[in-house]
C-alpha cells in the first residue's frame, strides 16, 4: 500500500563509463588487491554488519563483507576506498573513489557516495569510529579487515557453510525430526 504524497528519492552513485564528464565515480581496481595503510593515516573505517549476496562479474556469487575507508594521503589531500572481500576466494574487490586525490572540502561527498554504492548493494553498515579507538585497537582493527591486508587463503568452510544455508539442507534438518 502506498501513502498519498510520500515519495522517496534515492540517489545512486554513478558507476561506469557512462557517467557524464566530472562526475563521481567509484571503479573498480584490478591493480590494488587490498589498501596498504597505516593506522595514522585511516581518517573512516565503516563495515558492514551483513553479508548480502553478491554476484561480481568473472566471480562467482557469494555473500560477501562490505567496507569503506577514508585515508589521508602524504600529500594532505584524501581518498576514498570502498571494497568487497569474497570470502570463497579470499580475496578483496577495491573500488576507488575517482578522482583519487580529494581535496578536504569534497571528502564528506566522496565519502557519502560510497555508502550509498555499499547500501544500493543491500549491506547494512556500521561506522567503527576509528579515530576514537586506542592505538592498540585501531591496530587490531586493521590487522582484522581483510581491505587492509593481502589476499588471504579461501576460507576452508565458505563453501561448506553456503550448502548448509541452502534449501535442501533446511529440508533435511527438518525432515529428521
Amino acid at each position: 500500500m502506498r501513502r498519498a504524497g510520500l515519495r522517496r528519492s534515492i540517489r545512486r552513485p554513478r558507476l561506469g563509463p557512462a557517467a557524464p564528464e566530472g562526475a563521481h565515480l567509484f571503479r573498480p581496481d584490478p591493480t590494488l588487491p587490498f589498501v596498504p595503510a597505516t593506522r595514522e593515516r585511516v581518517m573512516t573505517l565503516v563495515e558492514s554488519i551483513n553479508q548480502p549476496q553478491i554476484s561480481i562479474p568473472s566471480k562467482p556469487p557469494q555473500s560477501v563483507t562490505g567496507h569503506l575507508c577514508g585515508l589521508r594521503n602524504p600529500d594532505g589531500s584524501l581518498s576514498v576506498f570502498v571494497s568487497l572481500w569474497l570470502p570463497q576466494s579470499g580475496e578483496n574487490v577495491v573500488y576507488a573513489h575517482e578522482p583519487r586525490e580529494l581535496p578536504v572540502s569534497a571528502y564528506r561527498e566522496a565519502e557519502a557516495e560510497g555508502l550509498q554504492f555499499l547500501e544500493s548493494m543491500g549491506f547494512m553498515l556500521d561506522n567503527l569510529n576509528f579515530r576514537n579507538l586506542s592505538p592498540e585497537q585501531q591496530q587490531s582493527t586493521l590487522e582484522r579487515v581483510p581491505l587492509f591486508s593481502r589476499p588471504r587463503p579461501a576460507r576452508a568452510d565458505a563453501g561448506t557453510r553456503e550448502r548448509a544455508r541452502s534449501p535442501e539442507a533446511l529440508a533435511r534438518l527438518l525432515a529428521s525430526f
